[in-house]
């Protein structure tokens, strides 16, 4: 897998996070307000750790790109 792919799966895992999140409050009376609160604050947590992923990869092909010049 090269950097750009795992870049655009990352993104792709956000939006559907972010997608997900979007939806929930439309599951509040099945789900209730303390599940929402947990699944709503899972999934802010997993989009910062790959934002977090994100820039340490972009970092890494940075740091490598300088090597080879």
């Amino acid at each position: 897998m090269t950097l750009e792919e795992g870049l655009e799966l990352i993104e792709n895992y956000k939006k559907g996070l972010q997608k997900f999140m979007d939806l929930l409050p439309e599951q509040s009376v099945q789900l209730g307000p303390e599940m929402i609160k947990t699944l709503s604050m899972n999934s802010k947590n997993e989009i910062k750790n790959l934002e977090a992923i994100e820039k340490a990869l972009k970092r890494q092909s940075k740091y490598e790109s300088g090597l080879s010049e």
